[in-house]
């Protein structure tokens, strides 16, 4: 990959877009005009509510908002990139030149970050240094290091993640009407992120602004990748008005649900076997989990993390139940209740399942993540209470992984794991389809999978579960703890 082909296409876009005056009249306003409008609005408030420490809290994120309306505008530039080339006729010369599609991809990517970076960077500039002049107190009550700091990670997090998203839209979209219509599905997700940031900021929370930044990040970087394996000069210009063909798809998914095949393998190359309950078990699933070793590496590194991280989330586990304060509860055995429970877990998994493919696989990860986690936090809060690992009590950590965990835990917590790389594998389906696959395909090969395996094995073990954690966990709980 050529880095001056990159800066060729990078300096070729940017020079497009600084020269275009219906581009830079509205990045001038919200630049120079949108940071001082916010200020004034701010000493109007405070003469208004007449409380100058709540207005304060509201600084911060009068410098998100400035850094991020201007960012918002890299989805017009980049959003174009490909398709707005097709429309003027040009993309045949652009998709030409002797470069490779890893810097062209690159190369307009780039140039789609620079201007509305400049531009929010520059409106941050603005407003600090004309609320330094107009309102100090505000500004050294307001504006610290660590909060610059992470606005402008906040920002070019999110920048590059919209930016990167929308170059995926544009590469794949045959009209610019199409394009800005799925841009919704970025904006939307974004607002929603916006909207937490402000309640983070207002709250003062900076160590929950700091893990943002960093799932942003990660997000981001899933996205490029993801744009990076797709993009292929060729199908962009072979690509016309698709019509959505519900019959092949089906047809398709019916494939993938009868038999199991390595994931690349074409839909024309399947024998059309029918579904055999013998042969999923005895050979199918096998070869299933060999082809997943990663992502049961990602989940089993997700549980891990969980263990680890679960003593500085106890706020969160104490506000779902899992609190050492409830140790020593002896509940009735409940049949129903156990089926319940095993029913309501697969569902769970099912649903961040259905996430994956919005999120990359983040909230299957959640489940073991949350699970091993709330584990970990009462163990932890038992050890510092005074309870001993080496003996048993009721204050004993080592009573409660016996009593609470270990019956049903047995059967949830690996069920919870393999659920967890079934949905991390949904959602890298997106990011990089094996060769002879569709982005499509491989989404509907991972789904398939996942049902198959839902079905059939996580919904048994999960019920299974359920009701070993009433018939057995319960009574168990009732000879350790006193009924």
């Amino acid at each position: 990959m050529s880095l001056s082909a990159i800066r060729l296409i990078a300096r070729r876009e940017v020079n497009d877009t600084l020269t275009d005056w219906r581009i830079l009249v509205p990045i001038f306003i919200l630049t120079f005009v949108l940071p001082q409008i916010l200020i004034a609005a701010s000493s109007v408030a405070i003469d208004f509510v007449g409380d100058r420490g709540s207005i304060i809290r509201l600084i911060p994120f009068a410098m998100l908002l400035v850094g991020f309306i201007p960012a918002s505008f890299s989805l017009i530039t980049a959003l174009e990139s490909f398709v707005g080339e097709r429309e003027r006729n040009s993309l045949e010369a652009l998709l030409a030149m002797p470069i490779s599609d890893n810097a062209l991809y690159l190369g307009k990517l780039i140039s789609s970050l620079i201007p509305p970076l400049m531009s929010s960077f520059l409106a941050m500039a603005v407003f600090g240094i004309s609320l330094r002049v107009r309102e100090p107190d505000l500004f050294a009550r307001g504006l610290t290091f660590e909060y610059l700091t992470v606005v402008l990670l906040l920002i070019m997090a999110k920048a590059v993640m919209m930016v990167a998203g929308a170059v995926i839209i544009s590469s794949h979209t045959t009209s610019i009407r199409a394009a800005n219509l799925l841009a919704s599905f970025i904006l939307l997700p974004t607002a929603a992120i916006v909207q937490l940031e402000a309640l983070l900021v207002i709250g003062q929370r900076r160590d929950m602004l700091w893990l943002s930044v960093v799932l942003l990040m990660v997000i981001a970087a899933v996205l490029t990748r993801t744009g990076m394996g797709t993009f292929n000069r060729e199908e962009i210009l072979s690509r016309e008005h698709e019509q959505l063909n519900m019959r092949q798809i089906a047809t398709t998914f019916t494939l993938f649900l009868r038999e199991y095949q390595p994931a690349g393998t074409p839909p024309e190359t399947y024998t059309g076997a029918s579904f055999s309950l013998r042969r999923f078990y005895l050979a199918e699933l096998p070869a299933l989990l060999r082809e997943y070793r990663l992502p049961l590496l990602v989940a089993l590194l997700a549980a891990l993390a969980g263990a680890a991280a679960g003593p500085a989330l106890g706020g969160f586990f104490e506000r779902i139940g899992a609190s050492p304060g409830r140790v020593g509860v002896t509940p009735e055995p409940d049949v129903a209740l156990g089926i319940i429970t095993g029913a309501a877990n697969s569902l769970r998994l099912m649903i961040t399942a259905i996430l994956a493919i919005f999120s990359f696989g983040i909230f299957s990860l959640m489940v073991p993540f949350f699970a091993f986690g709330g584990v970990s936090y009462v163990t932890a809060a038992l050890a510092a209470g005074g309870g001993s690992w080496f003996e048993l009590g009721p204050a004993s950590p080592l009573q409660f992984i016996l009593g609470y965990v270990a019956p049903h835990g047995l059967i949830e917590l690996p069920a919870a794991i393999l659920g967890a790389a079934l949905g991390v594998r949904i959602g890298a389906a997106v990011m990089a389809p094996p060769r002879g696959f569709t982005v499509g395909q491989n989404i509907m090969w991972s789904l398939a999978q996942f049902a198959r395996v839902w079905a059939f094995v996580l919904l048994p073990m999960f019920l299974l579960a359920g009701l070993v954690q009433q018939l057995v966990t319960t009574r168990i709980l009732a000879a350790l703890y006193g009924a």
